[in-house]
């Protein structure tokens, strides 16, 4: 404990980049997820083509090639920094790590979507709703409870991977540990203190989302 208050500063910076790239690049993937999802499940069998092409590619690379081909392929889209960070490298790991998970969470929706029993679309459709106001009132409201606690799950796994970005030098918790090895030169301690950060989030996240789930459950029973 002594180490972690010794570090308590570099290790507050890095959890606090850790946690606003993980949270924005959960809401950027989500929203691309969202269209990724809106084109594999099109009668065009063009742009459903075209998407899981899309989704196979992006499967098919590890998050740190990805991460990689944003950092040197991108030009540098912003200037100045934030937070002490390069802009440039924080945009290209953001872009990177949205783009890495986009793929996951569209199957997360897909999967929501279609444990939604057909015969209540059909049912919509019968009494007069329009297709898309079929899937806003009667579909995604259900495949949004589906999925929440997946999701939870997948955010966690963000968090995780969001230790990637260290490789581009932003300044995460996993970046910050190598700069408290150099300081300190104790690497062990400096990686345990990371992982027990990286261990609270995993495990309160889990336990969150566990309990947001059985509360879910009781009320379905109440009803």
């Amino acid at each position: 404990m002594t180490f972690i208050k010794n570090y308590c500063d570099f290790l507050w910076q890095g959890t606090l980049i850790t946690v606003i790239l993980s949270v924005v690049a959960m809401i950027l993937a989500t929203i691309i997820a969202s269209v990724i999802v809106a084109g594999k499940l099109s009668k065009n069998k063009l742009i459903s083509g075209g998407t899981t092409v899309i989704i196979e590619l992006i499967r098919g690379l590890p998050t740190l090639c990805i991460l990689f081909l944003c950092f040197y392929g991108l030009p540098e889209l912003v200037s100045g920094q934030f937070m002490g960070i390069d802009n440039g490298r924080l945009v290209s790991g953001l872009i990177g790590l949205t783009i890495a998970e986009s793929v996951f969470v569209a199957e997360i929706i897909r999967a929501g979507i279609q444990s939604v029993d057909s015969g209540q679309m059909e049912g919509a459709r019968s009494i007069g709703f329009s297709k898309l106001a079929s899937y806003r009132y009667i579909v995604l409201p259900q495949a949004i409870r589906n999925i929440l606690p997946t999701m939870g799950n997948e955010f966690a796994n963000i968090i995780k991977s969001s230790s990637q970005v260290s490789v581009i030098g932003i300044a995460d918790l996993m970046f910050t540990s190598q700069k408290i090895q150099g300081i300190s030169y104790k690497p062990f301690q400096a990686v345990i203190a990371v992982s027990i950060i990286y261990l609270i989030f995993s495990v309160s996240i889990t336990q969150i989302v566990a309990l947001a789930e059985r509360r879910g459950k009781t009320k379905r029973l109440v009803i």
